[in-house]
């Protein structure tokens, strides 16, 4: 074999491995031409802050501000504040109503008292029942079932005026109408601390009556067993004494009967 053709083999066979191998395998680059993208971690979002005047528009949180910095706030914004249900703008629109003096827009404060009253402005109360109580006011329909459904949310949480308030405008049924058996329920709760001795109290005022219906007989002997309940110490002791009596008479008519 000449020394030529020596020379061409071994050429051809040094060359053999590298042929099935692509150049990007057969060097691996120390930095490659096309380096993957680096991905930066997500950035947390943001929390919305949340608060009693989240709901409102800027201008109207702004409006807000002022009046809790004690700034001026027109009656306009006032009243914009209080119609989208701001527990605090309604309760000052109402305040401003009230100070003009004018029984035709008792209405209108007792609207806006409810609002606030409704928006856990609790305070706000006091100043339904002044309007309500007051008999020579003309109210509107409207706005007496809004103060009432303010009047049940605050005495559900606790607020013993309006559970007090309540049961004064249900005894006398002037206000709000019949309310006998939600003044009962309301009564039994023993949400107010007063209600058993209020209970008495409605339960001897139906007794006093003699010519009182069986049926208010039944209702007094009711109030009797809320108030020996939710009553004071005393008020318990009364009403088991009046429970007792009524329990022996209805015995004596029974056996009257029967004879």
């Amino acid at each position: 074999m000449s020394d030529r053709l020596v020379r061409l083999l071994c050429a051809t066979m040094v060359g053999l491995p590298l042929m099935g191998l692509s150049p990007a395998h057969a060097v691996k680059p120390f930095f490659p031409r096309n380096p993957p993208e680096t991905v930066e971690p997500a950035k947390a979002a943001k929390r919305k802050t949340m608060g009693p005047a989240s709901h409102l528009p800027l201008a109207l949180q702004e409006s807000r501000k002022r009046l809790l910095a004690g700034k001026k706030v027109s009656y306009g914004e006032l009243q914009a504040l209080a119609d989208a249900k701001d527990g605090i703008g309604a309760f000052k629109l109402a305040e401003r109503i009230q100070k003009q003096g004018d029984p035709k827009l008792a209405t209108d404060a007792l609207h806006y008292f409810s609002i606030a009253a409704y928006q856990d402005r609790g305070y706000a109360v006091r100043h339904m029942m002044d309007i309500l109580g007051n008999d020579s006011l003309d109210l509107s329909p409207s706005h007496l079932t809004s103060a009432e459904a303010a009047l049940r949310l605050q005495a559900r949480k606790g607020n013993d005026k309006a559970v007090e308030g309540l049961i004064r405008l249900y005894s006398e049924g002037r206000v709000f109408g019949d309310k006998r058996h939600e003044l009962e329920a309301l009564l039994a709760s023993g949400v107010g601390r007063k209600n058993g001795d209020t209970a008495f109290k409605l339960a001897v005022l139906l007794l006093s009556d003699r010519n009182r219906s069986p049926e208010q007989t039944e209702q007094a002997t009711r109030f009797l067993a809320i108030a020996e309940e939710n009553g004071s110490i005393g008020m318990k002791a009364a009403a088991s004494n009046l429970l007792a009596q009524l329990q022996t008479k209805s015995s004596e008519t029974t056996a009257e009967v029967q004879q």
